[in-house]
């Protein structure tokens, strides 16, 4: 029986310099070719909650300021009109999920109407958008 020397396995080096210069020259190359857009919104205040947020947002918004005014993805509606616009655009998207953000001063009646609207328009999942507020501390007072 013959024997063969054992072969010493090298491990191939990965040196890192070379990727972390490559990771620096991308990073630098996407700063420079992005653009960013300033967009208007509607200024809304959202109620406040205490548990976690959402980390989802649907493409369909539905936005009720202060003065009872809708929106329909940041372009003012009609509340009339907005039934046809929420089942057109829930027929071209994946998923049925519609957002409310409203005022918190706006009438109750208001936003009852806008999950109402929703639920005509066909939407499986109406969200209510919030915003975490800050929780309250006893000072031993």
């Amino acid at each position: 029986m013959m024997r063969f020397p054992e072969k010493k396995r090298t491990r191939p080096l990965i040196h890192l310099t070379a990727l972390i210069d490559i990771v620096f020259l991308l990073l630098i190359f996407f700063l420079l070719t992005s653009s960013f857009v300033d967009q208007q919104g509607v200024a809304i205040i959202v109620p406040e909650i205490e548990s976690e947020e959402s980390e989802l947002l649907p493409d369909i918004i539905v936005q009720i300021d202060q003065d009872g005014i809708f929106y329909f993805n940041r372009k003012v509606v009609q509340e009339d009109h907005l039934l046809y616009l929420l089942k057109d655009k829930l027929k071209s998207v994946s998923n049925d999920k519609v957002i409310i953000q409203a005022d918190r001063r706006v009438e109750y009646d208001k936003v009852v109407r806008a999950i109402d609207t929703a639920k005509l328009a066909g939407a499986k999942d109406i969200l209510l958008a919030t915003k975490r507020g800050q929780t309250a501390v006893n000072s031993g007072d």
